[in-house]
């Protein structure tokens, strides 16, 4: 149960007492957050507070109950307000009902009976009042986050809402991470269900103000949180990167059965609900981003980095000219070339790191890729689900998912290596392929196919674009990862099956080759194949 909390104002200590030993507050669903028997202190409490009741005396010295109450409600403060009085006077409650005290109550008529009977009455008021202001402000602050003109008395009524959490706000939006769609047929989006079940914990700086889901493909989140204190900007900006990977952390045990990670960011602390539009805005933009700065992460917003615009930021990509270079290698089958403008642009867009481009890139590639494996009577990947297309899971980097083009177009350009290569190289990669996992040297290759070291080493490299070792290494990382994925074998048991006598070079070559060691590869093909 969420206690309402409670705060009494009263310059007689045994009359505050009394009021708290008549009932058993916890029980109905109350605690006694605070008390004071100085007025004036009274604001000061309430502020730091933000109770949902305050009992407060009507005479007071110094500050009588009305003028507290008055003071309150001109502070913003959204309690029920109940003054207590030791006898009935009616011109007081006259004015109390006028500055809109909620109810006026006689000290000496409360029992233990009366009280229960009208905390009870009391609680579904408010449980009933918060969730309308709930319902009320969550509409408006889905406006304020879309950038919608609120009016002055709708940002009036969000502020006072707004200011029940806290003084200070942030927004931290939060992914499940999913390939960036290079190549395929998009799927369709869908709200895949999942919510936050979790709130912040009693005691904590941060208070939960509102949770905005966004419906798409591994549902983005963003979660608005509200704080009070000042501290230094060095420090704020570790404890929001602490909260945010807490958050991070505890969404990532939420989503557990779907295994992956989890991408975080969290926007600069703003003061008005009119900030948020703009945080908000930031945060999406970070996440929509982490294709290039990369996923699983905690994305920190920077003044710094938000006012600096790189040089390639501003430069224009000649389009036209690129697509017909490539167009050309690939008609001339100079798979080192195409490698290389594969390569070039992906550098060029990672260092811009713009979307366009990034998305720009992906279409022209995809669509000289299945130009050239439908002439080679291949079945186009646009036809294909982007999910479902082999080695999508490396569409999580700009240089994985140039590895992939690379991969795919060398595949495609080799097409079984039939009216590409001449004999000799053919003979070469079909003798690799079946003893990758002995000791090989390009010496002993070519005095299989009777050929000098140097004449092969030309002519492999001058067909394919590729030496001999880069060839042989890519088979065997091949077939360590199908090794790898059954989780049958030990590393170096793995090692010794692709060629390799050290355990430890092999995964120094497999990491560089494939971004990953081997054994985190076995445990995520292995989690994934479940």
């Amino acid at each position: 149960m969420n206690h309402l909390k409670v705060m009494i104002v009263d310059d007689e200590i045994l009359a505050i007492e009394h009021l708290k030993r008549l009932v058993h507050w916890e029980d109905l669903g109350f605690t006694v957050a605070g008390e004071t028997v100085h007025p004036r202190k009274g604001l000061e409490l309430a502020a730091k507070l933000k109770p949902d009741l305050i009992f407060v005396d009507i005479r007071m010295p110094g500050m009588d109950g009305l003028i507290l109450s008055e003071r309150l409600a001109e502070a913003g403060s959204q309690a029920k307000i109940v003054i207590l009085t030791s006898y009935k006077e009616f011109e007081y409650v006259k004015r109390s009902l006028r500055i809109g005290v909620h109810d006026y109550w006689v000290k000496h008529e409360l029992t233990p009976e009366t009280l229960t009977l009208e905390l009870e009455k009391l609680r579904d008021t408010i449980d009933k009042d918060k969730a309308i202001q709930r319902k009320m402000s969550k509409t408006l602050l889905e406006q304020a986050k879309a950038g919608k003109e609120l009016s002055n008395e709708e940002l009036k009524a969000l502020a006072n809402y707004m200011a029940s959490f806290g003084s200070q706000y942030v927004y931290i939006a939060l992914e499940f991470d999913t390939p960036y769609p290079a190549v395929g047929r998009p799927m369709v989006t869908r709200d895949t269900g999942i919510q936050m079940p979790w709130e912040a914990e009693d005691g904590t700086k941060y208070r939960w103000i509102e949770t905005f889901t966004i419906a798409a493909e591994g549902t983005r989140i963003g979660v608005l949180l509200g704080f009070d204190g000042m501290v230094s900007r060095r420090q704020l900006h570790e404890e929001l990167f602490q909260w945010s990977a807490h958050l991070k952390q505890a969404y990532s045990e939420h989503v557990s059965s779907i295994g992956g990670t989890v991408s975080v960011a969290c926007s600069s602390v703003f003061q008005e609900a009119t900030g948020l539009f703009a945080a908000a805005a930031w945060a999406d933009r970070a996440l929509d981003l982490r294709i290039f700065t990369g996923m699983d992460s905690v994305l920190m917003y920077s003044e710094e980095k938000e006012g600096t615009i790189s040089a390639a930021d501003s430069q224009e990509t000649d389009w036209e000219a690129w697509i017909h270079r490539l167009r050309h290698y690939t008609e001339e089958h100079r798979l080192a070339e195409v490698e290389e403008e594969i390569d070039a642009m992906f550098t060029l867009v990672k260092k811009m790191a713009r979307l366009e481009e990034l998305r720009m890139l992906c279409n022209e590639l995809s669509k000289e890729l299945d130009r050239l494996r439908m002439s080679k009577g291949r079945s186009a990947f646009r036809d294909e689900p982007y999910r479902d297309i082999e080695g999508s899971d490396d569409w999580t980097s700009v240089s994985g998912i140039a590895r992939w083009f690379k991969k795919q177009f060398r595949a495609a350009m080799e097409d079984e290596h039939r009216d590409v290569y001449s004999a000799k190289v053919r003979k070469a990669i079909q003798y690799i392929n079946g003893h990758y996992a002995k000791d090989l040297s390009t010496e002993q290759i070519a005095a299989h196919l009777a050929i000098s070291g140097d004449h092969l080493r030309h002519c492999f490299k001058n067909e394919t674009g590729r030496t001999i070792l880069d060839y042989l290494t890519e088979v065997r990382m091949e077939k360590a990862k199908r090794y790898l994925a059954t989780g049958q074998y030990k590393l170096y048991e793995v090692a010794e099956k692709v060629g390799y006598r050290n355990s430890h070079y092999f995964s120094k070559v497999f990491q560089r080759v494939t971004g990953q060691h081997p054994l985190e590869y076995s445990e995520r093909k292995q989690y994934h194949d479940e």
